[in-house]
C-alpha cells in the first residue's frame, strides 16, 4: 500500500538535514523556495480541464504537487493541496476516441459541465473523466482538496476577481500583447457569457458599467444585461483566470506543462496579471 504523505518522508530527509537549505531532489529544491515565505499553511495546486480521456500528463500533474507537498512536510512545513477541475471551460472540439461523435458535435461551444456524457454513465462530459481520477489518486496516497469551477463560478464566487480584470483591462490587453504578434482589437473583454439560450460561448460583450452589470449580445443578437455578482454565466478567460485562481487560493507552487512555460505561454503573461492586476506575487 502506497504511505500517505503524511508518513512518507521522500528521499529519507532528516531533521538535521531539514533545517538547512540541503536538497537532494527538485522538489526539495522547489520546497526551500515555497518556505522563504514564511507561511503558516502553504497552498500548492494542480488542476486540469476534463474536456477528453484522462492521460498520464494530468497524473503527472497531480503527483509532482503531491511530491513538492510532501517535501514541504518534511520541511515542517503544513500544506494544503488544491486539485481543480476546469469542468467549466469550453469544449471545442470533439476527441478523436468519444462515441457518438455527431451527437457530441452539436455541444461544441458549451461548458464542459453542460455536455451529457457520450459512454452514458455519468452525469455529465466532464464528470465521467473526474471520477476516474478521483477513483485511482487515493490509491498514491494522494487526498487533494477538490476545486469544481463551475460550481465557483456558478456560486459567484470570484464576482471580484471578474471586477478586477475589467476595472484593469487595460493593463491585461497591454500585457497580453507583449506576447503577440498580432495585438488585441480594441473591443477584447477579459470575459466570456454563456448565453442562457443555447449555453454556448458564442455572446459578444459590449460593456461593463464600472461595478456589476455587463451588457451583451446573446445568440439572437438581441442586448441583454447581467450582474456578475448574482449569474455564474461570466466567466474569465483562461489567461485572466488562472492567475486570478493564484490570488483567490493564495498558491505557494503550481507546475505546469511545458506548453505553459514556452515564451510567450501563459505562465508569461499570468505571472504580471497576478502581480499587476491582483497584487499577488
Amino acid at each position: 500500500m502506497v504511505k500517505s504523505r503524511e508518513n512518507l518522508v521522500s528521499g529519507e530527509i532528516n531533521k538535521e538535514e531539514s533545517s538547512n537549505e540541503s536538497v537532494i531532489h527538485w522538489a526539495d529544491t522547489a520546497a526551500v523556495s515555497v518556505m522563504k515565505r514564511k507561511r503558516e499553511t502553504y497552498v500548492v495546486a494542480a488542476g486540469v480541464a476534463p474536456s477528453g480521456s484522462v492521460t498520464f500528463g494530468h497524473l503527472r500533474e497531480v503527483i509532482s504537487a503531491e511530491i513538492v507537498a510532501r517535501a514541504i512536510i518534511n520541511r515542517g512545513g503544513k500544506v494544503k493541496l488544491i486539485y481543480s477541475w476546469d469542468d467549466y471551460d469550453v469544449f471545442r472540439k470533439v476527441p478523436k476516441n468519444m462515441p457518438n461523435k455527431e451527437e457530441l458535435k452539436n455541444h461544441l461551444r458549451k461548458a464542459v459541465i453542460d455536455i451529457p456524457d457520450p459512454f452514458g454513465k455519468s452525469s455529465n462530459y466532464a464528470a465521467g473523466f473526474e471520477q476516474g481520477l478521483e477513483a485511482v489518486l487515493p490509491r498514491l496516497g494522494i487526498m487533494p482538496n477538490y476545486r469544481y469551477q463551475a460550481k465557483q463560478y456558478r456560486d459567484c464566487k470570484y464576482s471580484e476577481g471578474i471586477k478586477k480584470a475589467l476595472s484593469q483591462r487595460k493593463e491585461v490587453i497591454e500585457i497580453l500583447n507583449e506576447h503577440r504578434e498580432k495585438p488585441l482589437s480594441s473591443d477584447y473583454w477579459p470575459i466570456t457569457i454563456y448565453s442562457d439560450i443555447d449555453g454556448t460561448d458564442l455572446t459578444k460583450v459590449l460593456s461593463w458599467d464600472g461595478d456589476k452589470m455587463i451588457t451583451y449580445l446573446d445568440v439572437d443578437n438581441k442586448r441583454k444585461t447581467i450582474d456578475l455578482t448574482l449569474s455564474g454565466a461570466v466567466k474569465l478567460l483562461w489567461r485572466i483566470d488562472w492567475p486570478m485562481r493564484w490570488a483567490y487560493e493564495g498558491v505557494d507552487f503550481e507546475p505546469a506543462g511545458k506548453d505553459h512555460h514556452t515564451a510567450g505561454g501563459s505562465f508569461d503573461t499570468a505571472e504580471p496579471i497576478s502581480r499587476i492586476v491582483y497584487n499577488n506575487e
